[in-house]
């Protein structure tokens, strides 16, 4: 178990660096909306978000340094100097770079959406080409393959009601992991490896939320399915979570949402299924123990989410049943 959970890391971190699929897409798409996406978030997130944080570190901190040093503590001390520096920079920090950011991160959600549903469009029509060029040849379609516009069996076919309950309880859960992580990453000794892993999943899920989200596959399966393909996932969020650990908050959040976008793409034409045949053989779906990443979140979620409705909502009831249906789900996503 130990040898496959590395082996399944090591593809997961692979799988994750072969941006050259990126291009695949860009070349597929004859609308030409996938690029035109891509260029507004590196315009959004690398120019104006990363280029206010390396303006004030590479030209206006120095030149205030200098002020201060030069000017100010002559006349008023050094102690008055440094803190007008570091009033300086918070207000810049609050005033500018802060709402920079919130803004930017609003807005590049929307375009992931695009740049997501664009690409999931693109390979369907990639998928459907060679199917047609498989059945012009006498040939048959790969068994057991699912197309990727045909949602699974008990997939997310719900009413409206219930894909908006779903929606919520989908922000609110990850609220609640992403504060789990924040206060993981502060244990003495495991923290930072616990940070970086947990970042790793939940990045490593964004990713892919977005395909299982346009395939109409239900929560409950998607977290089911993740948790049961754990060793991969951690891998392949592995990248996106160094960029935040190793980088300022800000530097962090600005190389991330510059990523991001190729990630998307990456997931998109990713076959976590074929990777899981790969090591552990088509039959060994339940070889590798379950690891129930979201369990401590789901609680808290659930009180949350009972709290704001009322306790109308259906969504924390199946979703504490998540694992009985995710063998299932696995082989058809």
């Amino acid at each position: 178990m130990l040898k496959q959970s590395a082996q399944l890391w090591i593809w997961g971190v692979r799988e994750s660096l072969h941006v050259h699929r990126c291009i695949v897409f860009l070349v597929l798409d004859n609308s030409k909306a996938l690029g035109r996406s891509i260029l507004q978030c590196l315009l959004l997130n690398g120019g104006i978000l990363l280029g206010s944080i390396l303006a004030w570190e590479g030209a206006l901190a120095p030149v205030v340094g200098w002020l201060m040093r030069n000017l100010v503590a002559p006349c008023l001390g050094a102690l008055p100097a440094r803190a007008a520096e570091a009033l300086l920079h918070l207000g810049y920090q609050g005033l500018w770079l802060l709402p920079v950011y919130l803004v930017t991160m609003l807005v590049s959600c929307g375009i992931y959406n695009d740049i997501a549903r664009t690409a999931y469009m693109v390979k369907q029509q990639q998928l459907q080409q060679q199917q047609l060029q498989q059945q012009r040849k006498g040939g048959q379609a790969t068994a057991g393959h699912r197309p990727v516009g045909q949602s699974p069996a008990g997939g997310g076919g719900g009413g409206g009601l219930e894909n908006v309950a779903q929606e919520v309880y989908r922000v609110v859960l990850f609220c609640v992991f992403f504060a789990e992580i924040s206060t993981v990453g502060r244990l003495p000794y495991v923290g930072q490896a616990l940070n970086v892993l947990l970042l790793s999943w939940l990045y490593a899920y964004y990713c892919y939320d977005y395909k299982w989200g346009l395939q109409g596959v239900h929560l409950t399966e998607r977290l089911a399915y993740f948790e049961r393909r754990w060793a991969f996932f951690a891998g392949f969020g592995l990248p996106m979570a160094l960029s935040t650990v190793l980088l300022s908050f800000y530097q962090g959040a600005a190389v991330l949402a510059i990523l991001f976008p190729v990630y998307i793409l990456v997931s998109c034409d990713s076959d976590v299924n074929a990777v899981h045949d790969r090591i552990v053989g088509k039959a060994g779906t339940s070889s590798l123990r379950h690891l129930p990443i979201f369990a401590l979140a789901l609680w808290p979620t659930q009180r949350i989410v009972h709290l704001v409705t009322g306790g109308s909502g259906a969504a924390p009831a199946k979703l504490a049943a998540a694992d009985s249906g995710g063998a299932a789900a696995a082989r058809a996503m």
